[in-house]
């Protein structure tokens, strides 16, 4: 079991989604967990994003949000985005490069969650 974990819940956003049904777009927030002994900053992000044809987009980049967050053992940092999609539902996956303070850097596997209207829920 690892000692960072990451959990992301997802909404729809109709207010900035194109009302013509060409873009919907999702809110996400994430929490990290850091249960390790050893703080922890998180130095990269990298996302697959799918949409509802089987679509694939990979996005990788610095941080989240413009930020480099150093999380102290015990501590969680929550954290907000978005992610447009051109169908109704997809979902998102990806991980997360850490570095804890003794220079060591960590691979952290983000779960998969859904980005799906609450209309198409079951």
């Amino acid at each position: 079991m690892s000692s960072i974990i990451i959990n992301a819940v997802s909404r729809y956003i109709p207010e900035l989604s194109n009302n013509k049904g060409l873009n919907f777009c999702y809110l996400y927030e994430v929490s990290i967990e850091n249960k390790s002994n050893h703080s922890i900053e998180l130095l990269t992000r990298h996302w697959d994003i799918y949409d509802a044809l089987g679509n694939q987009k990979q996005v990788d980049g610095d941080g989240v949000i413009g930020q480099h967050p150093v999380i102290s053992p015990g501590e969680i940092f929550k954290y907000k985005s978005y992610c447009p999609l051109e169908t109704e539902f997809g979902c998102m996956s990806g991980f997360y490069t850490f570095k804890n303070e003794n220079g060591k850097v960590l691979k952290v596997s983000i779960p998969q969650f859904p980005l799906v209207l609450e209309k198409i829920i079951n």
